[in-house]
């Protein structure tokens, strides 16, 4: 289910498909807080969507082998990235945001490549040194992710 979730073509538990939440406004990104696990699903539980996916080995391969689920991936991480460059709010010691990026970072590693997901944290750490972001641990656990 979820790989034709990631495609596009099958809804999440809300009902939602993928090019719904990129349809988002800003304040829906920030506010809905049950979307990030499927947009960037892991292989463990979250502990804040305990119902949202968590990834067995078969799912995890029938992603990696999907090209569409693989594209939309890279389409779902400009998405939120080009979200952050218009927001502040993440640009603190403390944000919710902060385990978002590190989500999207450690689901590229998992389910698209490494190269993508060392891509995303150059980007995301370029933009939050753009921004002015003080916290340096978060930083250098962005760079480990």
């Amino acid at each position: 289910m979820i790989v034709f979730f990631l495609e596009g073509s099958f809804p999440d538990y809300c009902d939602r498909y993928l090019s719904n939440i990129w349809k988002y406004s800003d304040k829906q990104i920030e506010e809905v807080h049950d979307y990030i696990q499927w947009i960037f699903p892991l292989d463990t539980l979250s502990k804040a969507v305990p119902h949202s996916p968590a990834l067995i080995n078969e799912e995890i391969i029938e992603i990696r082998s999907s090209e569409l689920a693989q594209e939309n991936l890279l389409k779902s991480k400009e998405w939120f990235l080009d979200f952050l460059s218009r927001s502040d709010k993440w640009v603190v010691k403390k944000n919710h945001n902060h385990k978002r990026i590190s989500r999207m970072i450690r689901s590229l590693r998992l389910l698209h490549s490494d190269d993508a997901a060392d891509e995303c944290a150059r980007e995301i750490i370029k933009l939050a040194s753009q921004k002015g972001m003080q916290s340096r641990n978060v930083i250098e656990f962005w760079k480990k992710c």
